[in-house]
């Protein structure tokens, strides 16, 4: 409907467009001429229209069902990336539980082993203790024996001067007699 009030006006307005643009400034209209432009133009215009009108609607109609179908796929791929973030995001808040989990185990096995290996040290170093204790007491007894060995061999060294000092024969007689009594009182036990 618009496109027949539309026509009239447009007609009106090409013939005073063309009245305006005769020449010399006189009012004398070429109405045939005016006619056979608007005839023409009627005509092309027409054509175009009646030509094109189908491939044109066509072209639209497929720019528009493939922005439409551009849409669709667009929406889809967002329901698609909203559900894979959904997913990633749970399997993050899983990560993120698992790890506080395996922090939470280690900090305790680490707690343990700590224990573990403090009260192992306690007892190492009590028998690092009682050995190092032990050994000094064998090493002070060795030492004592040592020193007691080199007193008596002192001491006998002594005796054997003093002995060979004063040992003349009439003491040498008597030891031997009685080294030889008791050699005697020795068979009589058997």
């Amino acid at each position: 409907m618009k496109k027949n009030i539309l026509f009239p006006f447009l007609l009106l307005a090409l013939a005073m467009g063309l009245s305006a643009s005769t020449e010399g400034g006189t009012s004398h209209i070429d109405w045939f001429n005016v006619l056979g432009k608007v005839f023409n133009s009627t005509v092309l215009f027409g054509g175009l229209i009646l030509l094109l009108r189908k491939p044109l609607i066509q072209i639209l109609s497929q720019k528009s069902s493939a922005i439409q179908n551009d849409i669709v796929e667009r929406e889809k791929n967002l329901a698609t990336t909203s559900a894979r973030l959904l997913d990633i995001q749970q399997r993050l808040t899983k990560v993120a539980s698992e790890v506080d989990g395996i922090k939470s185990t280690a900090e305790a096995a680490g707690r343990d082993e700590l224990a573990r290996l403090e009260a192992a040290g306690r007892l190492e170093a009590e028998r690092i203790i009682a050995l190092s204790e032990e050994e000094i007491r064998q090493r002070v007894d060795a030492a004592v024996r040592a020193v007691k060995g080199r007193i008596a061999d002192m001491t006998i060294e002594r005796f054997k001067n003093d002995f060979t000092r004063s040992l003349n024969d009439a003491t040498q007689q008597r030891i031997i007699e009685r080294n030889i009594d008791s050699c005697g009182d020795l068979d009589e036990g058997k």
